[in-house]
């Protein structure tokens, strides 16, 4: 029996979530919370090496008027937000003008030229660019193979969502597949709406071989977690559970937005009409007895085209191909 399409929510919130989710909490944890998301903010701000301007700009991007992109990258890095690999990753646009947001994910093992500065690119699995060269190697290597400017990104610990899970007490998923055995920590879970603590979360999020689509399926149930996490962080008020959501979020979280640009987002956010969502598609490679995934490259120049077109600037990918879209591939909500 096939589950029931669901209302989500929009991906603007996985940013906001980075520094500032608790400027959506009021009542009479609102000075509590100016102090603490200023803390928080500190210790999750972490600027690029490059600067405040990506090199595809003319000039800095202005949150209020201008069109942008966000890089969302899930690190499997242990305990470490600067080790590891890319276990998802994820290019938002915002368009002012359409109150569209776009996410296009980019699977795990995909082949691509790996950009690292005063070095020639090289093949490897865009989720290795973060083990050469940390968030800065990774963006260049999708501003490279998107051929966009990457404005912003967000990084989370996929491990640290354990954290975040058990700071808002839990959060309320649609389990999807059934999960079991010792890759899952011997979490064992079944179909059906449940509440999960952290483990059970963390979990659900990470299992990919049980998954029957891969890292496609494992994609959409890390932002289940993430959509779910925020949904509890919203409608909390007691100083003990903003205390350690704070925590976590510190911990786990980095990115290149100050929290004074992350309130900027607010206006767009609560007008906001809809959003698209696609994955790149390919096929499976195998090189040397290494599996890759290689994207399709009819299917990289549309959404080169569509990520070009949704932040205002000129399409220079070949015309996008005339077929009609994978439906299983692309959703597109409106509000």
């Amino acid at each position: 029996m096939e589950t029931p399409p669901r209302k989500k929510r929009s991906p603007w919130k996985i940013v906001l979530i980075v520094l500032g989710v608790v400027l959506l909490i009021g009542g009479s944890a609102f000075g509590y919370f100016v102090f603490k998301a200023n803390e928080t903010a500190e210790n999750a701000n972490k600027a690029l090496e490059r600067g405040d301007k990506s090199e595809r700009r003319d000039e800095t991007i202005d949150l209020t008027k201008d069109h942008f992109s966000v890089l969302l990258a899930g690190v499997d890095g242990g305990a470490s937000l600067e080790e590891g690999r890319t276990d998802s990753l994820m290019v938002a646009t915002f368009n002012k003008e359409s109150r569209q947001v776009t996410l296009v994910s980019i699977p795990r093992d995909s082949y691509v030229d790996i950009i690292i500065d005063n070095e020639d690119p090289f093949k490897d699995k865009i989720n290795h660019a973060y083990a050469y060269g940390g968030i800065d190697t990774t963006i260049a290597t999708v501003e490279n193979l998107l051929d966009i400017p990457i404005d912003y990104y967000a990084t989370i610990n996929f491990d640290g969502i354990e954290d975040l899970v058990d700071a808002v007490g839990g959060v309320e998923i649609d389990v999807l597949i059934p999960i079991s055995g010792r890759a899952t920590g011997n979490v064992e879970l079944e179909p059906g709406v449940q509440v999960l603590n952290g483990k059970e979360a963390l979990a659900y999020a990470r299992m990919r071989k049980q998954d029957p689509a891969g890292d496609i399926g494992r994609a959409g149930r890390q932002q289940q977690v993430i959509e779910a996490i925020i949904n509890e962080a919203t409608t909390i008020n007691s100083f003990t559970k903003l205390n350690r959501i704070m925590n976590a979020v510190g911990e786990n979280i980095r990115t290149n937005m100050t929290l004074s640009e992350a309130s900027q987002l607010q206006p767009y956010a609560k007008s906001l009409k809809s959003f698209n969502r696609e994955t790149l598609e390919g096929t499976d490679l195998t090189l040397n007895g290494v599996y890759y995934y290689e994207i399709d490259p009819a299917d990289l120049r549309d959404a080169q085209a569509l990520l070009q077109t949704e932040l205002g600037m000129p399409v220079t990918a070949d015309e996008p191909s005339t077929d009609e879209t994978d439906d299983s591939m692309t959703e597109t909500i409106t509000y």
